[in-house]
């Protein structure tokens, strides 16, 4: 069965991370897999304590299992004496190792649809879980699979709106078709959202020919409405954007020179996640 993977440092933020992985997973019929990667003590106080031994997995599955009870809300059921089950088929596992490591592995898995976690700069930071927040700009710009970023703070999932951010027709096209999953389950509005350059000519010419090809086509296939905010650096206007649009969540694509690229290098990324309270879904494409 195809899930939806959730690593957890057990923070509040991957907490909004497994909820929004479960109502995307009702939505779309996939499972969800909450994945820990841990240091092999077990939040022993003991640090003789054997590394992987039976304490340290007993400890993990314990945590595991208290995390996910609590953010999906997992009640004793009086009458049968055990607990509810969720509609979603939810696992869990505990795995000793580094965690940027274990979850590219993942991501290449057959079975993993996407990955969604929580943001730039959330996390705890323990003996046993080292900073969640440190890792997850790698994890986005190297998955084999999409992968979906929760901003720290965020609420409940809401799914009305979507906008996919794009540079240039190709990489638009590819991320678009990666997207379909999410869009033909959950049927938001669509948006296509083109943050213009400073005005030069030469972008002026070039964002021009860009524009008047994707209208004169019949690209995407579905009803959607073309943005162009306000010339300017790209994350601030991406974040002024999606709040008066009220966007429920930002897509693009990720390659070499892309829009993606732009902002994680000019450390802009952090800026949308953190103060804008907008989920992002990194898509890898091929098109350069």
């Amino acid at each position: 069965m195809e899930k939806i993977l959730v690593p957890t440092d057990f923070s509040p933020t991957a907490g909004a991370a497994l909820r929004y992985a479960y109502f995307l997973a009702e939505a779309t019929g996939l499972g969800v897999e909450v994945l820990h990667v841990h240091d092999g003590y077990g939040y022993s106080a003991f640090r003789r304590a054997k590394k992987g031994g039976l304490e340290a997995r007993v400890n993990a599955q314990r945590k595991l299992d208290r995390f996910i009870r609590f953010n999906l809300k997992i009640v004793p059921a009086v009458a049968t004496g055990g607990f509810t089950e969720p509609e979603v088929n939810v696992s869990s596992r505990g795995i000793i190792g580094s965690p940027t490591k274990a979850l590219l592995i993942a991501s290449r898995r057959a079975d993993t649809c996407m990955i969604v976690m929580g943001g730039v700069g959330s996390g705890v930071a323990d003996a046993a879980t080292p900073l969640f927040g440190s890792i997850t700009r790698r994890i986005a710009e190297r998955a084999a699979c999409p992968v979906l970023l929760v901003p720290e703070g965020y609420g409940t999932p809401v799914m009305k709106r979507a906008a996919i951010a794009f540079n240039w027709i190709g990489a638009l096209r590819e991320t678009s078709i990666g997207f379909d999953f999410l869009r033909v389950a959950l049927g938001p509005a669509m948006h296509l959202v083109h943050v213009r350059d400073f005005m030069h000519v030469t972008k002026i010419r070039e964002e021009t020919a860009l524009l008047e090809k994707i209208l004169n086509t019949e690209f995407p296939g579905y009803p959607v409405q073309l943005d162009l905010p306000e010339p300017g650096v790209t994350a601030p206007r991406l974040l002024a954007y999606a709040h008066d649009k009220k966007i429920d969540l930002l897509v693009m694509g990720r390659r070499n020179r892309s829009l993606f690229e732009r902002l994680f290098l000019r450390s802009e990324i952090g800026t949308v996640l953190k103060n804008g309270g907008t989920p992002m879904l990194v898509i890898p494409i091929s098109h350069a």
